[in-house]
């Protein structure tokens, strides 16, 4: 056969190919729509690395400028001062907190719903259960996830506890009170284990490092006990997101493609940190490949409601004539979702989370 034929039809199908591949997928939007991140610097913001190594962020038509604020109260204050258009990494409580208080906060999807935060201990102190916790304290960040939801676990099994200056939850005479004494960082939770000014000690992601070179061990993971708590979600000003609906669902187009890719890069998505923020390989690989970090886009209103309620139970918030309700959005995931599943109808995981997404949704 002729050279030039054998490569004309080479050509041809190599552009049927193209064409067939396109029909997969929607065609990327013309416009860009920029929206601004905020999220700690401590624990990564995977899916961004993701989406923006691996193009997605592009043909999504959504440029994201990553905002690093190194606490709740910073990031918060620049999203009311429309500084930063979504928060990411920033725990579920602290908002509610907030949002309880009079902040018109919404949240929209989520980073993590489990964060590997878990409780420390010397290794001569014993711990066999919630009962070893009987008439000790407990080292804590106040409002952090590992702080409610180790309250929230205590509080459900009929616990008594003390914490702040007079909180009590139980009978205040109970010899067997647990107390909790509040740090201001993380670092100063594992200094006070060591120093056995407590005997426990809960902490955020990525301390694990930090902990073993203090001589101390994991002594519980409170997502044992109550999986599925939520940790991290997105949010941003309830109007923002009735004004940039399309800006949100591009991003989250982006971040749930993200998410599929990564369910077998792992390694990658460790480098990526790496490479993005300043820590060191050994620090992240511990929470990354952690099975107590679970990274997922799912909006899990239930687990956020849920949260909600306990945190009011043991005095953390005063719900008030706010409906939580009206702080939490599925739509526009619910929508990119169903968008993607219609785009790639051969992904197994956008079904996945669409079953995931019926369970755990209000």
């Amino acid at each position: 056969m002729n050279k030039k034929i054998i490569a004309g039809c080479a050509a041809l199908f190599a552009a049927f190919g193209i064409f067939l591949a396109a029909g997969n997928a929607a065609a990327a939007p013309k416009d860009v729509l920029k929206v601004r991140v905020g999220a700690q610097p401590t624990s990564g913001q995977v899916f961004q690395f993701i989406a923006e190594e691996h193009g997605f962020n592009k043909e999504e038509g959504v440029e994201v400028q990553m905002v690093w604020l190194s606490n709740l109260s910073d990031a918060a204050s620049a999203l009311m001062a429309k500084q930063v258009d979504v928060l990411s990494t920033y725990g579920t409580g602290g908002p509610l907190i907030y949002i309880a208080n009079g902040q018109d906060f919404n949240m929209f999807a989520g980073y993590m719903i489990i964060g590997e935060t878990p409780v420390y201990g010397k290794p001569e102190t014993p711990y066999t259960g919630l009962d070893s916790f009987k008439g000790k304290k407990i080292g804590i960040t106040r409002g952090g996830t590992p702080d409610i939801v180790l309250k929230g676990i205590l509080y459900d099994a009929g616990y008594p506890f003390r914490y702040g200056t007079d909180k009590v939850i139980g009978d205040p005479n109970d010899p067997d009170m647990i107390q909790f004494l509040e740090y201001k960082k993380n670092t100063d939770v594992l200094q006070a284990v060591a120093k056995g000014e407590v005997a426990f000690g809960a902490t955020a992601t990525g301390y694990q490092i930090q902990a073993r070179m203090l001589g101390l061990e994991v002594k519980m993971w409170p997502d044992e006990l109550w999986p599925n708590h939520s940790c991290c979600r997105m949010l941003c000003l309830n109007s923002y997101l009735n004004e940039n609906k399309e800006a949100l669902y591009r991003l989250l187009r982006s971040y749930l493609r993200a998410e599929e890719y990564m369910q077998n890069n792992m390694d990658e998505v460790s480098d990526l940190v790496v490479e993005n923020l300043d820590l060191t390989k050994e620090t992240v690989d511990s929470f990354v490949h952690s099975p107590h970090m679970k990274y997922d886009t799912d909006p899990f209103t239930k687990s956020v409601e849920k949260m909600w309620n306990k945190m009011a139970n043991f005095g953390y918030l005063t719900a008030g004539n706010v409906d939580i309700k009206d702080h939490m959005n599925s739509a526009i995931y619910k929508e990119a979702l169903e968008s993607l599943i219609k785009d790639y109808p051969d992904s197994k995981f956008f079904k996945a989370k669409m079953e995931q997404f019926k369970a755990n949704n209000l």
